[in-house]
């Protein structure tokens, strides 16, 4: 689940400026991963019927962000694109911590200290990167994120987070020479750290900063979303159906999305300032339905979890 992210880092290393140089390249990151994800999760909702009937939410939800953005963005009220970049961030961080979750399920143990250190790991990187004089924080409009350059901080706080990094791998050490050997959680907290670093201590380019985390978090969510396909619906049941179909909903929806957003968006609907707030609010709404679906079906308590989280390959379907 993360090679693609440390080969979208091994792919940045050799060339920083890939995704502005080439259009290939971009439409991949951008468009069917980024983009493309996020609508896959229509068929365990949407698409899905017993899940469908089950919540009122996935018909407010849609209804509800539509509104909210709509509203935000014609009131002229600031931070709107802010907030959809510190969501999404969030929204990585909660699915590396899901998947290391996942594994400690799958050894029998919980190790609370883990949960913790993968947040550390995610989060405190981002923390770093606001106080990087070669920060970048235009990625929907001029300044998305709350930069304030200043070495001495930056230099504080990456001391605590190397003392933090060599604090976390000696305890593993120790845990390793106790007889504990959990290889699946200890790569699922380093691969995403490794990544987590180089994009926000390292980076310097949008293809370094931003492109690894589409990587990371796009095409592992394809892999699970397969998965859980085949395990929780009957129509899935043929070997490769389900991850053809998740691949495909991400290829039409994603490139579709990806010209809208260059074609229609930018200038909305001509001088109309309701109907140009009205297509920023119908852009977001995909996304933060994506946001609000995953909390509720990738959760340990939702009716089809035992189904999804099995330790062995339950028969498709059931």
């Amino acid at each position: 689940m993360y090679a693609p992210g440390l080969l979208a880092v091994a792919a940045s290393l050799l060339w920083p400026d890939l995704g502005d140089e080439s259009l290939l390249y971009g439409i991949l990151a951008m468009g069917i991963i980024d983009s493309g994800h996020v609508y896959t999760t229509i068929w365990r909702t949407w698409l899905h019927p017993e899940e469908v009937k089950s919540r009122a939410g996935y018909w407010f939800f849609p209804l509800l962000f539509c509104a909210v953005f709509t509203m935000w963005f014609y009131l002229e009220i600031p931070y709107l694109w802010a907030f959809v970049v510190y969501a999404t961030f969030y929204h990585h961080a909660r699915q590396v911590y899901g998947f290391s979750k996942w594994y400690q399920k799958l050894n029998r143990r919980n190790d609370k200290f883990s949960d913790y250190v993968i947040y550390f790991l995610a989060l405190f990187p981002l923390i770093i990167y606001h106080f990087r004089p070669e920060a970048i924080g235009n990625y929907y409009t001029e300044n998305d994120l709350f930069l304030y350059p200043w070495n001495e901080l930056r230099d504080v706080l990456l001391f605590i987070y190397f003392a933090a990094v060599f604090g976390w791998i000696f305890r593993e050490m120790k845990l390793w020479q106790s007889g504990i050997r959990e290889t699946n959680r200890i790569f699922s907290i380093a691969c995403p750290g490794i990544i987590y670093a180089y994009c926000f201590l390292v980076g310097t380019t949008i293809t370094q900063i931003l492109f690894p985390l589409l990587f990371l978090h796009g095409v592992a969510y394809f892999g699970v979303m397969g998965q859980s396909l085949r395990r929780t619906q009957k129509r899935f049941n043929g070997k490769y159906l389900a991850i053809l179909t998740v691949l495909v909903t991400a290829v039409v929806f994603g490139l579709s999305e990806a010209w809208f957003e260059e074609n229609i968006v930018p200038r909305g609907l001509g001088d109309n300032a309701w109907l140009s707030a009205l297509v920023v609010g119908i852009s977001l709404t995909p996304l933060f339905c994506h946001y609000a679906f995953d909390a509720i079906i990738w959760r340990k308590n939702h009716r089809e979890s035992a189904i999804v989280f099995a330790s062995g390959p339950p028969a498709p379907g059931q």
